[in-house]
């Protein structure tokens, strides 16, 4: 992400006002497991809603139902928000944390 850069005092001389400031970081959507949906559902939304290649999508499925959640996708957090929302609408328990 390229900084704004804002004159000083001083014309011709510019800084970068971003210096130090967190962009957003990264954020991480966490699927939970549930006793509801079936796995070849839940990989198939996870393929549809993220792009996830089949074996990925099963990964994170098994990891979901063998220790209570597992990290579906890192990104931004918009996407995230909006994955996570997607995944809810599939009815698949789903919640963003911010990494860090």
């Amino acid at each position: 992400m390229a900084g704004r850069t804002v004159e000083v005092a001083d014309p011709g001389v510019a800084v970068d006002d971003t210096a130090g400031v967190d962009p957003g970081g990264d954020w991480q959507v966490i699927l939970f497991n549930d006793d509801v949906n079936e796995a070849g559902r839940v990989v198939t939304i996870l393929m549809r809603v993220f792009g996830h290649p089949r074996a990925l999508a099963r990964k994170i499925m098994l990891e979901a139902h063998r220790t209570g959640r597992a990290i579906a996708q890192v990104e931004p957090e918009p996407p995230a928000r909006t994955h996570a929302k997607l995944l809810h609408g599939h009815r698949l328990r789903a919640t963003v944390e911010r990494i860090g």
